[in-house]
This record gives C-alpha cells, sequence and structure tokens, in this order.
C-alpha cells in the first residue's frame, strides 16, 4: 500500500521552503524520480538548479522558488527531447485514414515497427488501428486515423504522460532514472527483455552502447549512429555514451581493426557455425578481401577452441 503524502510549507526568514512530499504532490512524481532530481542537481545548469536541501526542525526542506524554477526549466528540457512529429500530421484532415508506414512517417519514427512494438509490448499505449489499407506491395496493412495520431503525439509532451504510457504519480517501486527520450522510443524493446532481469529503458540503452563499443571500439559519431539505429535524440544517445566511456577501465587497450574484424567473425561462428565459405561470406557482407576475414575467422577459431 503505498504511504500517504504529506506535503508541508515552512517560512524560514521570509523566504518559502518546503519537503519533498509538497514537491511530489506539486507534480506527480514517484519517490525515486523526486529522489533523483536531487541526486543529479550538480549536472543541472547553475541558474536552473534542483535547491539544496535544509534542515528544519530536524528534516529536510528545499526553498520553494527554486524549485519552481528548476522544476519549469525541467518540464522545458523533457518537452524539447521528445520526438517532434512532421508539420503535415497538423495538415491532415483529423478524419483521414493513414497507412502504418504513413503513421511511422508523420510521427518521425524509425519505420513502421517501431508502431508494432509498442502495440506488442504496451497495449494501450498507442492508437488503435481502424482498419486495414493496401500496402506498397498489394498487402493489407494496418491503417490509423489522422486525429488519433495527433492526440497520441499531443500527449509525446510529458505533460500528460511519463514513462512509455505510465501515467505520473507516485507509483509503488518506481525506478530510479535520468528522465529521457529514450524511455519513449525504446519502450517497446524492453519487451525482449521480459524473461531476464527487469531493465529500464535507460539501461537498455546503456547495454546497446557498452555492446557497439566492445563489438567495434569507440569512434566518433557513435551516437549519430545509434540514434539512427533505435531512434531518439542524438543529444540522449551521446549523454549514454559519454556515461559508459567514463566508466569503463582507462587502462583498456585500444581495438585495432584486426581485432573488430576478429569480434565479428567470432560472432558469427557463434552465429552460424563453422560453415564453409565464412570468410567469402564475411567479406560481402562488411568488406575487404576473402583473404583479410580468413585470418580473421582463424583468429577466431583460436578464441573459441585455442588448442588449434
Amino acid at each position: 500500500m503505498t504511504k500517504a503524502l504529506n506535503p508541508q510549507r515552512r517560512l524560514v526568514g521570509g523566504r518559502a521552503v518546503v519537503n519533498r512530499d509538497w514537491i511530489r504532490e506539486l507534480t506527480g512524481a514517484s519517490v525515486g524520480t523526486a529522489a533523483r532530481w536531487y541526486k543529479v542537481r550538480d549536472e543541472q545548469p547553475a541558474e536552473h538548479r534542483h535547491p539544496e536541501k535544509e534542515r528544519v526542525d530536524g528534516k529536510d526542506f528545499y526553498d520553494e522558488q527554486q524549485f519552481r524554477t528548476f522544476y519549469t526549466w525541467f518540464q522545458e528540457e523533457k518537452a524539447s527531447k521528445v520526438l517532434k512529429a512532421e508539420p503535415e500530421l497538423y495538415e491532415l484532415p483529423p478524419e483521414t485514414v493513414v497507412s502504418i508506414n504513413k503513421a511511422a512517417e508523420l510521427l518521425n519514427f524509425a519505420g513502421a515497427s517501431t508502431i508494432r512494438k509498442y502495440q506488442q509490448a504496451n497495449p494501450g499505449y498507442f492508437p488503435d488501428s481502424v482498419g486495414e489499407v493496401e500496402g506498397p506491395t498489394g498487402r493489407m496493412i494496418q491503417a490509423f486515423r489522422v486525429g488519433d495520431l495527433q492526440d497520441f503525439d499531443k500527449k509525446r509532451t510529458g505533460e500528460k504522460l511519463g514513462k512509455a504510457g505510465r501515467r505520473p504519480g507516485p507509483q509503488p517501486e518506481a525506478p530510479v532514472g535520468r528522465p529521457s527520450a529514450l524511455e519513449e522510443v525504446l519502450a517497446a524493446e524492453l519487451s525482449a527483455h521480459a524473461g531476464g532481469e527487469p531493465l529500464t529503458a535507460t539501461q537498455l540503452a546503456e547495454r546497446f552502447v557498452a555492446e557497439a563499443i566492445e563489438r567495434d571500439g569507440y569512434r566518433p559519431g557513435l551516437a549519430a549512429e545509434l540514434s539512427v539505429q533505435y531512434g531518439g535524440p542524438r543529444r540522449s544517445w551521446e549523454w549514454v555514451v559519454r556515461n559508459a566511456l567514463k566508466h569503463r577501465p582507462a587502462t583498456a587497450p585500444p581495438r585495432t581493426e584486426a581485432d573488430r574484424r576478429a569480434a565479428v567473425a567470432l560472432a558469427a561462428l557463434r552465429e552460424r557455425g563453422d560453415v564453409r565459405g565464412l570468410a567469402a561470406s564475411l567479406a560481402r557482407e562488411h568488406g575487404g578481401s576473402p583473404d583479410v576475414w580468413s585470418r580473421a575467422v582463424n583468429a577466431a577459431r583460436r578464441l573459441t577452441d585455442p588448442t588449434t
């Protein structure tokens, strides 16, 4: 059972100060989110920073005006990170019916697969289909009403919806995480991990970054590549990449091109087995000569069986 809030507001030296329950009541934030705002205050711009706590009668309070300044900035920052729809979405009559492909284009999604993942992983978050229309190949595909898409896009400002369709407000066992537009983009991907440990969208993004760096090493433009591959603002991916690099061992040796090819070959061996013509296939897929990839496959074989 969720504990009832006990919002308090005091006057200290002519200034209004408030407790965390007051903050949660004002914003609808969970326990974890309110705690996170304070925890990462040093990462926030000085002029908009969450106020420092001060003890009043043995309890933590925060300057009300400073918090209101912070929260106004936070809402604007959150809204600026939400994926923006194409202007065409609001130029079309609400009763217009468009295909799932066109709906994805209007909402600036990576593709129709993003909508399908939302439907599978988060029923009720994305508008219901209103029927089917003929797709580019002649196959019948889902169709959506433009007015429903407009309503959905308006909810993506962060004013009405929180993480991936969750209503704001106190919620039990709410995760502590950095607010991010990636939560909306990656929410559907979380269904793939339902059988394992629970992941937040931020943790999933961190995993994608770590896997990319482990596979190919860090290179400039990694955040932009991940933004294209998975969706979401490049600025959000840059934040995840910076944090991943910050926590990588400083002594980790840089990967050579031969190391990268060997890692790709090793992954292919595990996925396809030691099939004939593997080096030639990798050369076609990744570029380079079959001889170079043959050496990479041999190196991968040695990794799987050190006695060879």
